[in-house]
């Protein structure tokens, strides 16, 4: 895969994480319910773009397997939230704090990769910061006295996570000719 679309395809990943968390952020605005169908739609669509992204990306054989095993995490949680909204509700929360860790690690390892190669990947590091807070403070129950306020967290952090993705892609991909 050539850089130029190696940079489309994370610009491509960027605008789909905004269009999706400001839905969250915007639509719902009724009950906890459609906070829950809102959140698994994110939820599920951003893990079935993350696995067939990570299918077609022949590069970086262990951060493919690692973006299959998050993706299907993640559309698993989704899926569990539509089908169970009010079952198990924390276990549901406290597994959206687990992928959240689980992804702010993941940026920030590739963060460092992209160090020497692209500009503005310091932006990757933030959105790793971000996540990890939210992650963090959501396996610590503090958001628990509500769903809407995981929602809301869980949103934001997707949101900075596509600009911060879209600002390396957009920052970049003038680079590259080819």
């Amino acid at each position: 895969m050539s850089e130029k679309r190696l940079l489309n395809c994370i610009l491509v990943e960027g605008i789909v994480l905004i269009i999706l968390s400001l839905c969250v952020l915007i639509l719902p605005k009724l009950t906890m319910l459609s906070y829950g169908v809102m959140l698994s739609g994110t939820f599920i669509t951003y893990g079935a773009y993350k696995i067939m992204h990570s299918i077609l990306n022949k590069e970086y054989r262990l951060r493919k397997v690692f973006s299959i095993l998050m993706g299907t995490y993640l559309s698993a949680i989704g899926i569990s939230l539509l089908f169970v909204p009010r079952i198990n509700l924390l276990w549901l929360i406290a597994l959206i704090g687990v992928y959240f860790i689980a992804e702010s690690i993941s940026s920030l390892v590739y963060a460092l990769k992209l160090r020497n190669i692209y500009h503005f990947w310091g932006c990757k590091i933030i959105s790793a910061i971000v996540l990890f807070l939210v992650g963090f403070f959501t396996i610590l129950g503090i958001p628990v006295m509500s769903f809407w306020m995981v929602t809301i967290l869980s949103a934001t952090a997707l949101l900075i996570k596509g600009m911060a993705k879209t600002t390396l892609a957009l920052g970049n991909i003038d680079n590259y000719n080819a």
